[in-house]
Order: C-alpha cells, then sequence, then structure tokens
C-alpha cells in the first residue's frame, strides 16, 4: 500500500515536512527503523524501544529555524537534539503517551517544544504525523499524485529549481557522461535540501 507521509497540524492542506527514511521519531530513532504496518500502526523495530507508532520530530537545527547555530565554529550537528521547555531533549522524555520527562528531579510531566516549526511558526505539540493513502489526501483535498511534487503550489519556482538541478547536473558530468571531479556549483537549492527525507514519492 502506497502511503504518503507528512508532518502537519492537522487542519492545514500542506504538510509543512515530507516524512522519509531518514527522518527522526520521538523515539530517537529513524523511520526506517520502524515498520510501517498500516497508516495507524508505525512500531519501532529497535529492541527495548517502546514506540509504538512514529511521530516525526525535527533532527537538524534548520527545521526549528534556527539556521544561525551551524555558524558556530562548536557546534555539533549529530549531538543536536530539539529540546523540552524543561530543557532536556525529547530523548529524554517517554517514548509514549504524553511524553513525561524520564530524568530524576524533572517535574515536567508533557513533552512542550522550546522550539517552533520552521515552516508554519507553530509549536510540535500542535503538528501531527500522518500516514495517507492517496484516496485520503484526495478526500481531504491535499496534494497528490503530480501536485504532490515539491513547489507544485508555486510553478514558477518550481521550474526554477527544476532547471537549476538539471543544469548543475550537466555541470557536474566529465566527458564520458560520468560525474566529473570538479564540486557542484553554489546555486538555488534542489528539492533534495529543503526536506528531511527522500523525496521520491509516497512509500509503497
Amino acid at each position: 500500500m502506497g502511503l504518503y507521509i507528512g508532518w502537519r497540524c492537522p487542519h492545514y492542506i500542506w504538510d509543512c515536512f515530507r516524512i522519509g527514511d531518514e527522518s527522526k521519531c520521538f523515539c530517537g530513532h529513524l523511520l526506517r527503523e520502524h515498520q510501517i504496518i498500516s497508516d495507524i500502526s508505525v512500531p519501532c523495530n529497535v529492541g527495548q524501544c517502546r514506540c509504538l507508532m512514529f511521530c516525526f520530530i525535527p533532527s537538524r537545527p534548520e527545521e526549528v529555524g534556527e539556521f544561525w547555530l551551524k555558524r558556530r565554529a562548536t557546534f555539533d550537528p549529530k549531538a543536536w537534539r530539539a529540546q523540552c521547555r524543561c530543557k532536556h531533549s525529547h530523548e529524554d522524555h517517554a517514548a509514549t503517551g504524553s511524553h513525561p520527562c524520564r530524568i530524576k528531579g524533572c517535574c515536567c510531566n508533557c513533552f512542550e517544544s522550546n522550539f517552533l516549526c520552521a515552516a508554519c511558526d507553530r509549536r510540535w505539540e500542535e503538528h501531527e504525523t500522518f500516514f495517507e493513502t492517496e484516496e485520503t489526501r484526495r478526500r481531504g483535498g491535499r496534494p497528490h499524485g503530480a501536485d504532490y511534487v515539491p513547489f507544485a503550489e508555486m510553478p514558477t519556482l518550481q521550474e526554477a529549481i527544476v532547471s537549476n538541478s538539471d543544469s548543475e547536473a550537466l555541470q557536474n558530468q566529465g566527458p564520458s557522461g560520468r560525474p566529473g571531479s570538479h564540486p557542484r556549483p553554489p546555486g538555488f537549492p534542489g528539492p533534495h535540501s529543503l526536506w528531511p527525507g527522500p523525496m521520491s514519492g509516497p512509500h509503497t
């Protein structure tokens, strides 16, 4: 069964983020470490993990609008974690229920994000992760099929991105048609750079 996986506020038409295999769950494990049984059952496969349903959590500072962090010489992107207002990370909170904090002495009984979604400026807890069939999205008036392609709602921008990506691909090819040795020239970011996971379409 092909599924569209997105993260958004329930009343939104467009997803704030499209979820891919490398997207992180609140439990700290990636989507590819979960088993997609159905649209309402996506438990974690990692031993001892109690996560019963994949729940997206930002795993990079740019996903919460903190682009400036990467400019710090001491910043370690691998160590960055989304945090609660109690100052502890999502990995310090329970993977199920209201996600109470597990740090001894902390009175936090539910995860309340100290960050905002970079796409809509709303808090993490106002969002949900949706696993939807094409029919479900069609009934909800949400993009599906060709309309699901990145920036389908902005044709001019989409054309500029695709044209730029094609141009860069040609510049990166050597005489034999294989990738050349020179670095990719800077330019307008392609679709893959704007989303946390693969953009090959709905999961199957």
